[in-house]
């Protein structure tokens, strides 16, 4: 029996750690004071030949945030720019639902923060490809609150 369950959890621990995610990554943003010129920079360093010129990535921002965040969403800007000569290769917005309809929190929580998930969108990349990802909000208030860390989560797609 004990053979059984060890493989049963070697199972589960397969199949949870091959979501496809090839980029994982946060920034740490004054919760008091996020400015539109606090822009945060991800660097991804390509797929090393993992996938074929085919390959698609499937971009998420990920947002953690106190309950005095005042918006019911997070409107941001990424821009992808190849790293290695600064060329614009997109210009996407992501929306982050932070409270539903009535006024409840959608993300997860732990503790005083919770999290949640922006809409997601697709970047056609190479394999050599080395992207640059610059994350800003696009909020009218100038300075934002309650904002505390903001993450990009790269997830691999074949089309």
């Amino acid at each position: 029996m004990p053979k059984i369950k060890l493989l049963l959890l070697l199972a589960v621990l397969v199949l949870v750690s091959c979501d496809g995610t090839v980029y994982h990554s946060f920034k740490h943003v004054d919760s008091k004071a996020w400015s539109p010129n606090d822009t945060l920079s991800f660097v991804y360093e390509g797929a090393d030949n993992k996938y074929d010129a085919e390959s698609f990535l499937k971009m998420t921002a990920q947002v953690r945030y106190k309950s005095d965040y005042k918006y019911q969403n997070l409107l941001m800007r990424v821009e992808t720019l190849d790293f290695k000569d600064s060329t614009l290769l997109s210009i996407d917005t992501l929306c982050c639902r932070i409270y539903d309809d009535s006024g409840r929190h959608i993300g997860s929580t732990a503790g005083v923060l919770y999290q949640n998930n922006s809409s997601d969108v697709i970047v056609n990349v190479s394999p050599a490809d080395t992207l640059l990802l610059r994350l800003s909000h696009i909020m009218s208030d100038s300075v934002l609150g309650g904002i505390c860390d903001v993450g990009i989560q790269l997830t691999s797609q074949k089309r």
